[in-house]
C-alpha cells in the first residue's frame, strides 16, 4: 500500500510537471503568433506608407518650371500640394489620422484634380503624404555649366496603415529637384522608374532622395 501511495504521488507530480509545461509551451505559441501578427501589420504599414512617398515624389517630378515662383528663396509661390517651409507641423508623426486625413493627400489620386490614377494603397487607412520645399538654392546663372537654374529641398512625409487603426508607419524623406532648365518634367501618372527623372542631369545636379529613414 505505501508503495504504491508513494507511485501514486509521483504520478500526481509528474502529471502536474506535465501539464505546467504544455501550459507554458501554449503561452509562448500564443505570444510568438501576436509577435508574428505585429511584425506582418508593422510590414505591411510600412509598405504603404512607400506607396505614398512615390506618389509624392512622382508628382513633384512631374511639375513644370511655369508652377514655381522663378528663383525665389522664401514664401514662395509652389506646386499645388506643395507646403512652403515651416507650414507643416514639425513633427506630422504625431499628429492624428484626422489631421492626415484633412492635409494629406492620397496616394493613386491626382492631387489638382481629385481623379482617380487607377491604384491604392492597401490598410485601413488609405496612405496618404504631404511635401514641404526645406530651401531651394540657385545656381549662378552666369556659369557656363549650370544645366539648372536652382535646385529645391523637400521633406516627404507618408503615412501608411496595416489592417488594424493602430499599426501605422510614418516615413520621411529628402528629395533634390532641380527647376528652370533643358530638361522633360516626368509623366503623370508615373510610366518610369522614378530614377528616370534624374538621369536627365549629370552628376553636379542635385537630384532625387538624398535620405530616408522611418519616423514611426
Amino acid at each position: 500500500m505505501k508503495a504504491q501511495g508513494i507511485a501514486l504521488v509521483l504520478g500526481l507530480i509528474l502529471l502536474a510537471a506535465i501539464s505546467v509545461l504544455a501550459l507554458t509551451s501554449a503561452r509562448g505559441m500564443v505570444l510568438q503568433h501576436r509577435m508574428a501578427g505585429n511584425t506582418g501589420e508593422n510590414m505591411e504599414a510600412l509598405h504603404n506608407a512607400t506607396i505614398a512617398a512615390a506618389a509624392a515624389r512622382a508628382w513633384l517630378e512631374s511639375r513644370a518650371d511655369i508652377e514655381r515662383e522663378s528663383g525665389c528663396l522664401a514664401d514662395c509661390l509652389l506646386p499645388v500640394a506643395i507646403s512652403n517651409s515651416g507650414e507643416l507641423p514639425p513633427r506630422p508623426e504625431l499628429e492624428s489620422a484626422a489631421w492626415w486625413r484633412a492635409n494629406g493627400y492620397l496616394a493613386g489620386v491626382n492631387p489638382e484634380t481629385g481623379e482617380e490614377l487607377g491604384y491604392r494603397s492597401g490598410g485601413v487607412e488609405p496612405a496618404r503624404w504631404v511635401v514641404e520645399e526645406i530651401r531651394y538654392q540657385p545656381i549662378d546663372p552666369e556659369d557656363p555649366d549650370a544645366a539648372v537654374g536652382g535646385v529645391g529641398y523637400y521633406r516627404v512625409f507618408a503615412r501608411g496603415s496595416g489592417k488594424r487603426h493602430s499599426s501605422v508607419a510614418v516615413s520621411e524623406s529628402i528629395l533634390a529637384r532641380p527647376w528652370e532648365g533643358e530638361y522633360d518634367p516626368a509623366p503623370y501618372p508615373p510610366l518610369d522608374p522614378p530614377a528616370a527623372f534624374c538621369r536627365q542631369f549629370d552628376d553636379s545636379v542635385a537630384c532625387g532622395t538624398l535620405a530616408w529613414r522611418q519616423r514611426k
